[in-house]
């Protein structure tokens, strides 16, 4: 096989899904129409050489009148499966590194609920283990250096709030070359074509429409993962922290931030 792609496949049905991979949040999906929900993001931005932990959270709907739902009307599927690079993604297909046996496990819970007259929690968490040898991102995710105090987070977010509204392509870029780096060695990628990639992108997609920059340092929301090693910072409400505003179709484009500490610097590092 050729550089491996690692992706977490997931098909749900009537629930609600989270999964973390080693303390990451690397997925979130609602399925609640008629047909089953399928999503397999590539996830070897935050795998570690050796054992990778997943921690699945699934929980069923809540009724129409806002009450809790039922587990028995959930269905869910989900493998990390490897893929050679180049090779094309689909339901099903792809060695099966790990299955995510959750319906097995929800069964047994289920059944003993049943047993002694009692309810699940909402929601179930599941834990699952498994190895890769490459690629490797432990240096960041569990011996990175600790982030500081979130004043430091937000004063941060200004300065990227601040580089945005002046158009700084170039400062953005500068603030985002870790990325770059993380991407070109997750995914067997040329950090110069990368780098020029997201420039272009920052130069000819987002410099005209603009950024969204109407927030302050205290509006800012800091989302800790990985140990506290890295996190995401927000503007309010959950959005991404650099948006362009809407179109005339209401569509935006959107660039979520995560930083970490490179050198004792903040930087923004996926």
């Amino acid at each position: 096989m050729s550089f491996p792609i690692y992706h977490l496949e997931t098909k749900a049905e009537r629930c609600q899904v989270r999964v973390r991979l080693n303390d990451v949040p690397v997925m979130e999906l609602t399925a609640e129409g008629e047909q089953p929900e399928w999503f397999a993001p590539p996830i070897n931005l935050y795998l570690v050489a050796g054992a990778n932990r997943l921690d699945v959270e699934v929980a069923p709907l809540p009724r129409d009148d806002g009450s809790p739902g039922d587990f028995r009307g959930v269905e869910f599927e989900g493998a990390v499966r490897v893929y050679g690079k180049g090779d094309a993604v689909a339901p099903g297909e792809g060695p099966v590194v790990i299955e995510l046996a959750v319906m097995r496990e929800l069964a047994r819970r289920m059944q003993e609920a049943d047993e002694r007259d009692g309810e699940l929690a909402i929601p179930q968490a599941f834990r699952f283990t498994f190895d890769v040898a490459a690629p490797d991102f432990a240096a960041e995710l569990t011996g990175g250096e600790p982030l500081p105090g979130e004043e430091a987070l937000r004063d941060y977010a200004i300065l990227l709030r601040d580089l945005a509204r002046a158009g700084d392509v170039q400062g953005l870029a500068a603030e985002m070359e870790p990325k770059v780096q993380a991407y070109a060695a997750a995914y067997d990628g040329d950090a110069g074509a990368i780098r020029a990639s997201l420039r272009g992108v920052l130069q000819t997609e987002y410099a005209p429409r603009g950024f969204v920059t109407d927030f302050e340092r205290e509006d800012v929301e800091v989302v800790p993962f990985a140990g506290g090693r890295l996190c995401e910072l927000r503007r309010p409400g959950g959005e991404p922290l650099l948006q362009t505003p809407p179109d005339a179709d209401e569509n935006t484009l959107q660039i979520p931030v995560v930083i970490g500490s490179r050198g004792g610097a903040l930087r923004v590092v996926r």
